[in-house]
């Protein structure tokens, strides 16, 4: 199978009231959901079809929002030609767990988070 280009991969609601926000979504859509020790919401948003996502509350770096994350193969490509349409960076290129992440506004003002994967080290 061919490899898709730049799919979107993951969605997140930074919300004012997250546990709220999380509460309504998995009542009405009956996602199965867990919540870590930041108050992260994670959910499994349907059928092997879905993407899955996240809720939380905002702790101020960026305003409440929402976000589709689209994987890429080199981040730092993409943010140059982003940056070249004039479009400012609002958070990144920075590491999260397995990933590298950034975020920028389209020209309409939608935000998109980038995600490009790190190789996963073997233990030997």
């Amino acid at each position: 199978m061919e490899k898709r280009n730049n799919p979107i991969v993951y969605w997140e609601i930074n919300a004012k009231d997250g546990p709220a926000l999380a509460e309504f979504y998995r009542d009405v859509f009956g996602w199965e959901s867990a919540v870590d020790d930041t108050g992260f919401h994670s959910f499994k948003s349907g059928n092997a079809g879905g993407i899955d996502g996240g809720i939380f509350t905002g702790k101020g770096l960026l305003s409440p929002h929402r976000a589709l994350y689209i994987e890429v193969e080199d981040i730092r490509e993409v943010l140059e030609k982003v940056s070249k349409r004039g479009i400012e960076i609002l958070q990144g290129p920075f590491e999260s767990g397995n990933a590298i992440l950034a975020f920028f506004r389209d020209p309409e003002g939608h935000m998109l988070g980038l995600i490009e994967r790190k190789p996963i080290q073997s233990e030997k």
